[in-house]
């Protein structure tokens, strides 16, 4: 069974305010429901959202870690609760111009070849099966104490390229009309709202 991940969890430093709760100015929805609809058309009920500050959201074990905090919490999750769940397609909320063509081709690949995959250059979106040598790279790298991985949170390996890498995941090129444009301050999103209007997938 497929499930969504929305990683919705981040600081929003840059922004100055939560990107998750920014408005899409046609539909006026915010990037997390505009997620969560776009989602909800490959995962149909299945998606999960990163970040304790969302209610239901699923909080960071070890925090501080980047996007890898999110998905190593939400598998763990996953995996006590969810025992039917066998793959996740993990987003990034500040990314509003994919769609479910997006989605699908990485699961296509993905599924053919039983193996992460991303876009080429991007390491989000990514399509994971949740098995053994996930997990145990998982567990490996949040091996970690709490107070340990805070003092460190730009080392290499609570990156996820260096996951890809290491379990030999695939990158595969994206359509032409994929947008993989993330947003992280004012005048991004500024531009991104003045050029580029929300349409329905």
């Amino acid at each position: 069974m497929l499930a969504g991940l929305i990683l919705a969890g981040g600081k929003s430093s840059r922004m100055g305010t939560d990107k998750s709760l920014l408005r899409l100015p046609d539909s006026r929805q915010s990037l997390l429901e505009h997620h969560q609809k776009r989602l909800s058309l490959v995962c149909e009920d299945n998606i999960f959202i990163s970040g304790s500050q969302h209610e239901q959201g699923i909080p960071d074990i070890i925090p501080n870690c980047g996007p890898l905090s999110g998905i190593h919490a939400a598998i763990t999750h996953i995996l006590l609760h969810h025992s039917k769940i066998s793959e996740l397609l993990v987003i990034a909320v500040d990314m509003p111009d994919l769609c479910s063509d997006d989605y699908n081709h990485l699961l296509k690949v993905g599924r053919e070849n039983n193996c992460l995959c991303s876009f080429d250059k991007c390491f989000l979106p990514l399509y994971t099966p949740i098995g053994c040598e996930l997990t145990e790279y998982l567990a490996k790298v949040f091996k970690h104490p709490p107070d340990e991985a805070l003092m460190q949170p730009k080392q290499q390996q609570y990156s996820v390229k260096m996951m890809l890498d290491s379990l030999q995941g695939l990158q595969v090129q994206p359509f032409k009309n994929t947008q993989l444009d993330n947003i992280n301050t004012p005048l991004q999103w500024q531009q991104r709202c003045a050029e580029q209007p929300y349409t329905e997938a």
